[in-house]
């Protein structure tokens, strides 16, 4: 009795180890969204910023504001390196670098010389 009590309790933490505890529905993709802004530097101060959400596609969701428009263009492309030109605009010269990572359903990174060069390039993906 003490030997199945044992081999019952071992093959139940086995099969919780190995099933997570919040599993996404089957079929999506979850994107973890970052965006650095560079460190200026004013006088004795260095001043930054970030920000980060996620992002679920197939069903769109997850923290992002604009979900279902940032999926759409994930879809249209292929994935978020491939997406460029998503809308016309212009930019300014200003150089305030800005870096976007993104890490689980895909892996990517890329600094644009803005926000705007950013957000002509990407267009909701990086609107959150």
């Amino acid at each position: 009795m003490i030997r199945t009590a044992t081999v019952v309790a071992c093959t139940a933490v086995a099969l919780a180890l190995a099933t997570p505890a919040h599993a996404e529905p089957a079929g999506s993709d979850v994107y973890v969204l970052q965006v650095f802004g560079a460190v200026e530097r004013h006088e004795d101060t260095a001043i930054s910023w970030h920000r980060a959400t996620t992002l679920t596609c197939d069903p769109a969701g997850g923290g992002h504001t604009k979900a279902e428009k940032a999926c759409d263009l994930i879809a249209e492309h292929g994935d978020i390196a491939s997406v460029t030109s998503a809308r016309d605009g212009f930019c300014t010269m200003e150089y305030r670098p800005v870096t976007v990572r993104v890490s689980g359903a895909e892996e990517y990174e890329e600094t644009f010389g803005n926000q705007c060069v950013m957000n002509s390039a990407k267009g909701a993906i990086f609107d959150f």
